[in-house]
């Protein structure tokens, strides 16, 4: 199993950050989780050959984390020739591709003259609930319900000849049951949204666009309805400990954050390893 951090989800959009984003290279198949703005850039950057994913799972409909589905079906298909695409995710799955044939209709017809397979027509969807588990060729995926401000899900991938195993936690609060969900796994990727700002971080306005509420750090979100739905450092390590994972990576990551205080944080309540997410990061547990 390799796992691709494409985006590692701002939630704002920063240059060095794309949304989230993740490719899981699992008994020889590519996954796809979530599609956020600049995943097909992100795809291209790590070399990965988009026209294999032929798999995709969305963790909830924020448009941070499916904002370049429209991108990533028409670009896989013409560019990468890929024949077919299963997307599973929670309610409005279906109306997202339904979205795509009807404001597409025209494009879709006009490019299916040029390009060799009809992998743009045939995209199917299924509904992901808190039942959800599915065992695959070779894989097995389950998912759990979290708590964010709309239906969320985190997801668990398990390869059978290996063993190896990941769990992506969604957007999500802190919630007694990812724990368990995510116990023994070799990697957590972890929602962790919120943490002190390093003005070091902070860009010089005449050389590049800053959002000066994100830079003026936490005053104004302290209790705002991205704290209320997301995780800390802190929180993100005492999941990760009482799940027992080996490897924590903290994603989802607010403009201009102090990426060294939260990798601290975690690790001041998790035995593992801790590593602060970056664009293209791949790990092989």
């Amino acid at each position: 199993m390799e796992i691709t951090l494409v985006g590692t989800g701002s939630p704002i959009p920063i240059p060095e950050r794309g949304g989230t984003s993740i490719v899981v290279d699992i008994a020889d198949e590519r996954v796809l989780i979530d599609c956020g703005p600049n995943t097909v850039y992100g795809l291209m950057d790590a070399r990965i050959p988009f026209g294999e994913i032929e798999t995709m799972f969305f963790t909830h409909h924020h448009l941070d984390h499916n904002a370049s589905f429209f991108h990533f079906a028409f670009t896989s298909w013409t560019e990468g020739g890929r024949e077919s695409l299963t997307v599973y995710g929670p309610d409005g799955t279906d109306r997202l591709v339904d979205a795509l044939y009807d404001v597409y209709a025209e494009d879709i017809e006009y490019r299916k003259d040029i390009y060799p397979t009809d992998g743009i027509s045939n995209i199917e969807t299924e509904l992901v609930t808190e039942e959800f588990s599915r065992e695959m060729d070779g894989w097995d995926v389950d998912a759990l319900p979290v708590e964010h401000s709309i239906e969320t899900y985190a997801f668990r991938f398990e390869e059978h000849e290996t063993g190896a195993s990941f769990v992506f936690s969604g957007d999500t609060r802190k919630i007694p049951s990812l724990a368990e969900f995510a116990s023994d796994a070799d990697v957590l990727v972890q929602d962790c949204n919120t943490a002190p700002v390093n003005k070091d971080r902070v860009p010089d306005e005449d050389d590049q666009f800053v959002w000066q509420r994100y830079a003026e750090g936490e005053r104004d979100l302290d209790q705002s309805t991205l704290t209320a739905n997301h995780c800390d450092a802190t929180d993100a390590g005492e999941i990760a400990q009482d799940a027992g994972v080996q490897t924590l990576v903290l994603t989802h990551i607010m403009p201009y954050r102090n990426l060294e205080s939260m990798r601290r944080d975690a690790e001041s309540v998790f035995n593992g390893d801790v590593v602060v997410a970056k664009d293209g990061l791949t790990l092989s547990p």
